[in-house]
């Protein structure tokens, strides 16, 4: 059982209820200092109002009865944390206002009738210990209904933006659009880099979250571990893509309207994905430079008799023997010297030389300039293969 008051005290609280309400209220709005106006019309002053009225109650007859809280009671008591929440009220003011509305509370319940010794020594010794542990539990629920609600509200808001966002991805450009987007406080000035990023480790997704949104870039998962973002075209991307070094990118056209993001976040994901098939060790693509293997990449039956045509003569070795000579080709082809292509490979000069005799052998002459860029070509169109 719970410390009670003597029945008169209690009767002439639970008639005073609406009183010590509103002066609960005057306390608040005196002593704390609320965001903006907003909070000092009367409609929200009204809502804080009903709020104390029933906290005030409940601790009233729960010193009355001495049966402790009943079901419900901190569900609806925390209730105003979430409506708190929902008008963007900032926590620290929801802590501070029920601070004051508890000492207010604290001088009626008990400052008072011990000052009018309507309460006996020993019974504010005994009551004093449900009081603060009423405020606790009141504090908890409104804390934890407040971030609860914050959360979820959180949650939504960024659900909001991404469905705007997929929608600008989609092609969708239309006033529409832009008016949802000033709703929901996404701010749409182009003209943009458009840059997709492929972060396959949490920890990677959190370093390029904050790394790029300090800098302006709106970021959308376009699915997972890819990203795409609409980089402000003014900012160093180069210096951006070094600040996530375990990311790659691919980095599309400039989009100097709204209506050239669509296409121009296309030709980002083509740069990373081509890029990454051609070139696996580098972190960084760019359209301009890979995008004309996306072209060769859309007829795969051409590259393959390309290939067949230019790398054709290594098919019918030993599978060890092809995959030497393919290693031996990419070498010759990435160094200026066969010194240089025996040390890129790991390899004896004598040993690279006796690999390029045997291509030699075989039809495919790595001094013959022409040769060479077919070569190249092929190697390539091989990859853009192999990585689909």
């Amino acid at each position: 059982m719970t410390a009670t008051l003597p029945p008169e005290v209690t009767v002439r609280l639970l008639s005073e209820v609406d009183v010590i309400a509103r002066r609960m209220t005057r306390h608040i709005v005196d002593g704390i200092s609320l965001p903006d106006g907003r909070f000092q019309k009367p409609g929200y002053l009204r809502t804080v109002t009903v709020a104390c009225r029933d906290a005030v109650r409940t601790l009233v007859r729960l010193l009355h009865d001495g049966r402790g809280l009943r079901p419900g009671d901190l569900d609806r008591l925390g209730s105003m944390g979430a409506a708190q929440a929902e008008m963007e009220v900032p926590l620290e003011v929801v802590f501070s206002a029920y601070r004051v509305a508890a000492k207010v509370v604290w001088q009626e319940v008990i400052g008072q009738p011990a000052l009018l010794n309507e309460v006996a020594p020993a019974t504010v010794i005994a009551v004093t210990g449900t009081v603060l542990e009423y405020f606790d539990e009141i504090s908890a629920a409104v804390g934890r209904a407040y971030l609860e609600t914050r959360e979820r509200l959180m949650r939504q808001r960024d659900r909001d933006r991404d469905r705007i966002m997929q929608r600008l991805l989609a092609g969708d450009a239309t006033p529409e659009l832009r008016r949802l987007a000033a709703s929901a406080d996404i701010t749409l000035s182009p003209p943009y880099r458009l840059v997709a990023c492929a972060a396959d480790r949490a920890d990677t997704e959190r370093q390029l979250d904050s790394v790029w949104r300090p800098a302006g870039a709106l970021l959308l998962s376009d699915e997972p571990g890819l990203w795409i973002a609409l980089l402000p075209a003014d900012r160093d991307v180069e210096r951006l893509c070094a600040g996530v070094p375990d990311a790659v990118f691919g980095l599309g056209p400039v989009a100097a309207t709204l209506d050239d993001v669509a296409p121009a976040a296309g030709q980002a994901r083509r740069a990373l994905d081509v890029g990454r098939r051609l070139d696996p060790e580098r972190r960084v693509h760019s359209d301009a430079e890979v995008g004309v293997f996306a072209g060769l990449r859309s007829d795969a039956g051409a590259m393959r008799r390309f290939i067949d045509c230019v790398l054709g003569p290594l098919e019918g070795q030993r599978p060890a023997r092809v995959h030497e000579l393919m290693a031996t080709l990419e070498a010759l082809l990435v160094t200026r010297t066969v010194g240089d292509a025996a040390l890129h490979l790991g390899l004896h000069r004598h040993t690279v030389v006796y690999r390029i005799g045997r291509l030699r052998q075989l039809g495919i002459d790595v001094d013959d300039p022409e040769e060479r860029q077919r070569i190249w070509l092929a190697l390539r169109c091989r990859r853009l293969l192999d990585g689909g």
